[in-house]
């Protein structure tokens, strides 16, 4: 009641069923216009790729939270369709005039009608959309705690939104196709590629770098980290250009704008949204180094290139479909935490086609050098 009490000053102007991932019930509607409501991380919004094409196909989706430069990352996705509240940062809807996440206690849902508060004009395109249902869940995390087929993010989630006969013909048993078109509209691609020919001497390959993001401290590559790599990759290879990722919040990785610049420094006055820059940069990259937040997890969704995972505090099955062309380094805080041996591990290791190519580091954390080795095993740098 907190919340309501707060926000009395907002007008209850939307009265919709409410549903979150519990009890099965969002599994049984049928011929509803929902609209998902996902106020949850970069990466968060990739695993969710893997979760749509197995909804209900009787029911329309939407998504939506406050911060469009990650809901960007669903334009012309399959199967679901992006609504944006005009709050490019992301956050919780406290600036647009309502209470934080429209006002529902998300403990309080019961999957039933309820009254909350939408700004204006996300509320007039929810009823031209003729949305007649939400969902808001919390998207648990449970760390392998399930075991396979279950073991991932999304995975686990998809137990609880899709009905059991959805599941039948073992569909669980293969890797999962994301719903993302993974891929920036053209006008976005072609002048994040224009602002790179004006900064990257022609034939250089591009060595995109994410050391921090929207993330927990324990999962975060240091600023001496990235810079040691940077230097060491432009050692390596002549041609090499480095680019760190600029989620807003990370580090100041790109302070030395002449060893590493950052997204921002490059693409800031394009004025295009975060999504289109990343998947833009990614499929232009010669190769990706990320720790484990939300760029690593598009790349990984996308492929195609060598990239190197950093693992600090989570073990990668955990939260990724396999991606051939990548390899992962973990550190020894997962071991310590015996990660590695919980169910989900256990039962995954039955099934070959979902190996994760890793390396164990027990005793240190993976540094510059052993990225370098890594991307060098994959052939994106001499040996």
């Amino acid at each position: 009641m907190l919340v309501r009490r707060a926000a009395a000053v907002a007008d209850w102007n939307v009265e919709l069923p409410v549903y979150d991932e519990r009890g099965g019930a969002f599994a049984a509607l049928r011929d509803r216009r929902v609209l998902v409501y996902w106020p949850h991380g970069f990466g968060d919004f990739v695993h969710l790729s893997y979760v749509v094409p197995l909804l209900e196909p009787s029911n329309t989706y939407f998504i939506t939270r406050f911060g469009d430069d990650f809901t960007h990352l669903y334009d012309a996705a399959h199967g679901i369709t992006p609504i944006y509240t005009g709050e490019r940062r992301a956050g919780n809807g406290d600036t647009c005039g309502v209470p934080p996440h429209f006002g529902i206690a998300f403990k309080r849902i019961r999957n039933r009608l309820e009254r909350f508060a939408v700004p204006d004009a996300l509320r007039e395109r929810m009823r031209a959309e003729r949305i007649d249902t939400l969902l808001y869940t919390d998207y648990p995390e449970p760390l392998g705690t399930q075991p396979f087929p279950f073991h991932t993010k999304a995975r686990n989630l998809i137990g609880k939104l899709v009905a059991p006969e959805r599941l039948r013909d073992g569909v669980l048993a293969r890797p999962l196709r994301s719903a993302l078109a993974l891929r920036a509209p053209s006008g976005a691609a072609n002048a994040v590629e224009k602002r790179l020919r004006a900064h990257v001497a022609t034939g250089s390959n591009i060595y995109v770098v994410s050391g921090g993001g929207h993330t927990q401290p324990d999962k975060v590559w240091s600023d001496a980290e990235v810079l040691a790599y940077a230097l060491a990759i432009r050692a390596r290879d002549p041609r090499a250009f480095v680019l760190c990722v600029d989620e807003r919040t990370s580090q100041a990785i790109g302070r030395a704008i002449e060893i590493a610049p950052t997204t921002t420094d490059l693409f800031a006055t394009l004025g295009l949204p975060f999504a289109h820059v990343l998947q833009s940069v990614i499929r232009i990259a010669h190769a990706y180094v990320g720790v484990a937040a939300g760029p690593l997890h598009l790349a990984l969704a996308m492929g195609g290139l060598p990239i190197v995972g950093i693992w600090l505090a989570h073990y990668p099955a955990f939260f990724d479909e396999p991606c051939a062309t990548s390899r992962h380094l973990v550190g020894p805080n997962v071991y310590r935490r015996k990660l590695d041996r919980r169910i989900g591990a256990r039962t995954l290791a039955a099934h070959p086609e979902f190996r994760f190519d890793s390396i164990a580091f027990r005793e240190r954390a993976p540094g510059a050098l052993d990225a370098i080795a890594a991307l060098a095993d994959l052939g994106a740098v001499p040996a």
